[in-house]
């Protein structure tokens, strides 16, 4: 016994120690780390990277080469396909209500988005980039000739974030994340924090967010990107529409949106402003995580991509109408 508590007193100091502690702390609170964070967000978008517009859609889950009878009525199409990120509450994201800080919801978006965008957006905006340095420099100053030359990229509008319930510290769960449409400037992207217990599980919180192409002071039609991407078909000659006849005037080059930064644009006729998330589609996009591999390329026509595409702005458009209210209201 006397050998026991004197290795105790001997061990006791050492493992107290400010040095174990840090560990401890550090262990804890792994994701919260200086730069992993980063490497998290590198990872996601290095998995999801498409370099040419036949690459597999899913870079990280191709399609599936079987599908059931009972998946049909679900297929999703790459577009519309969710992408799950499985993580969970560490250490330092514990508040004083000892549960997850409402701010540390946003660092998880973050890379549940990056993932969506780079799938989508990629090849794409590269390609639309080159293609349009060669087109600008045959237009005016006014028609955007000094935007030759200048970075492409991908820039987060806004989000608007819904907390349901609290998420209990180390608890794991999911953030899945989909676009649910587009308009003539913005990419709508639903998110979902669900648990990652069997079943659909429950909602933690909802989000959604939009996105935005811009070369210079020009913004870059989502279609655009997605057709450069390989994953939007050529509207079909049978239909009688054009770009012009869709998009409406304000346009120059063919997907270019004669717009300066901060300028909104019009959504389809018909959206409302009153109407927050249908909670009905948060239980389909939840039945698309399982089942969203399981597509065919020649099942999904341009008609059928455009209905989807309207039904998913009809879901976000209480956030749509909310996010241009907020900007009058202060601008007045």
């Amino acid at each position: 016994m006397a050998d026991v508590l004197s290795t105790l007193r001997e061990t006791l100091p050492s493992l107290l120690s400010w040095k174990a502690l840090a560990l401890v702390l550090a262990i804890l609170s792994f994701k919260n780390l200086p730069g992993v964070w980063h490497i998290r967000l590198g990872y996601h978008l290095f998995i999801n990277l498409r370099r040419h517009p036949t690459d597999a859609p899913f870079p990280t889950c191709p399609p599936s080469t079987n599908s059931s009878s009972s998946t049909k009525s679900i297929k999703s199409h790459p577009i519309f396909a969710p992408h799950s990120l499985t993580t969970h509450t560490s250490l330092w994201e514990t508040d004083y209500n000892i549960h997850k800080s409402n701010s540390t919801y946003f660092s998880d978006l973050d890379i549940s988005r990056t993932a969506i965008v780079t799938r989508v957006y990629t090849p794409g905006v590269t390609l639309i980039s080159k293609q349009l340095d060669t087109e600008l420099a045959k237009v005016s100053k006014e028609q955007g000739r000094e935007n030759v030359g200048k970075k492409i990229y991908i820039a987060l509008g806004s989000t608007y974030t819904s907390f349901k319930r609290e998420i209990k510290p180390f608890e794991g769960y999911k953030v899945v994340s989909r676009v649910v449409g587009w308009d003539r400037k913005w990419v709508y992207i639903l998110s979902l924090f669900v648990s990652g217990k069997g079943g659909k599980g429950k909602v933690f919180a909802t989000a959604v967010s939009k996105y935005v192409v811009k070369k210079g002071w020009l913004t870059v039609h989502p279609e655009r990107v997605l057709r450069a991407s390989g994953l939007y078909p050529d509207v079909p000659i049978a239909e009688g529409i054009t770009n012009k006849d869709k998009d409406g005037e304000g346009e120059g080059e063919e997907g270019v949106v004669l717009v300066e930064e901060g300028e909104g644009l019009e959504t389809p006729e018909g959206i409302k402003e009153n109407v927050a998330v249908d909670g009905g589609v948060v239980g389909e996009v939840l039945d698309k995580v399982k089942h969203g591999k399981a597509w065919d390329r020649n099942e999904w026509t341009w008609e059928q991509i455009e209905e989807e595409r309207l039904r998913g702005l009809k879901v976000v458009e209480g956030y749509v109408g909310l996010d241009e209210k907020l900007l009058a209201e202060w601008e007045e």
